[in-house]
């Protein structure tokens, strides 16, 4: 019960951050967004309004003028048309019968229901507020990390995190970072992420990146990850010529849309062995 007061507050403080610095957002794209009802944001929205954070008009929530902007904002939410193309351009990549990490956060949580197309998948999940949607949506094999559960995000973080990682054979891990920087660092949410996300690079044979934004960050944060060990990178949308760039340099090439708007940059070679089959089955 005390979980999901935390997770129901930390939800809450969320939409009042994302209403505090867009000015105002619709009820639609918050549903979306944080993978609830709408009636479940109505009723966070009323909270909200009753604590003298939003005022509600026609299906949005406004920022009242005394709501202060903190010193850093929750990242924005992206829209349904954005984040839609990434994630079905992250399931494309995903071979059947491998084992998939689902790292903190709640863009990659929203890569789960994609996954249930692929046949043979075990998912191991880095987060406990996953499991509901993962019980949900998957006929697959679920697996959870073990660790410390954080009070307020509901990640699994510390050594015995870690070292879970060694016991499975992990195909693939989905990242999530805020951004791009300009010193060439993808930028998380914590350092538990950053531990998490080093080992699992390690790890893993792939990996994707799902990129809050397209827009190149000049923030330096504590928290981040070298571009170096990813394979894929996936934005919302085509990003500026200076963070393609930095892509490029990094070793990174530009895969072509197919009719999204999200922006892939790959740096996967496929091994000789495969490379070899695959001509093989050609012929």
């Amino acid at each position: 019960m005390i979980g999901a007061k935390s997770a129901v507050l930390q939800r809450r403080l969320k939409i009042a951050d994302w209403i505090r610095q867009h000015g105002q957002m619709r009820v639609d794209e918050l549903s979306t967004a944080l993978m609830v009802s709408e009636v479940t944001i109505r009723g966070d929205l009323s909270y909200l309004e009753e604590q003298g954070l939003i005022v509600r008009s026609f299906g949005k929530a406004i920022a009242t003028k005394s709501a202060a902007p903190r010193d850093r904002p929750v990242s924005a939410p992206l829209t349904k048309a954005l984040l839609v193309p990434m994630l079905r351009r992250a399931q494309s990549l995903i071979e059947p019968d491998q084992t998939v990490l689902i790292g903190p956060g709640d863009l990659a949580m929203q890569l789960i229901p994609w996954l249930a197309e692929i046949p043979g998948l075990s998912v191991l999940l880095a987060n406990v507020a996953a499991i509901p949607l993962a019980r949900a949506c998957l006929d697959a094999r679920v697996h959870l990390l073990g660790g410390e559960i954080n009070a307020e995000t509901g990640a699994l973080e510390g050594a015995q995190t870690i070292r879970g990682l060694d016991h499975y054979p992990l195909g693939w891990t989905i990242i999530e970072a805020d951004a791009l920087s300009a010193d060439a660092m993808l930028l998380l949410a914590s350092k538990s992420a950053e531990r998490l996300g080093e080992a699992a690079l390690r790890r893993a044979a792939r990996s994707i990146v799902l990129v809050g934004s397209q827009v190149l960050s000049l923030e330096r944060r504590a928290a981040h990850l070298p571009l170096a060990g990813i394979s894929d990178i996936i934005l919302p949308s085509a990003p500026s010529n200076r963070a393609r760039d930095i892509m490029i340099d990094a070793g990174f090439r530009p895969i072509d849309s197919d009719g999204g708007t999200q922006a892939h940059f790959c740096s996967h070679r496929p091994s000789a062995e495969r490379a070899a089959r695959t001509a093989g089955e050609a012929s």
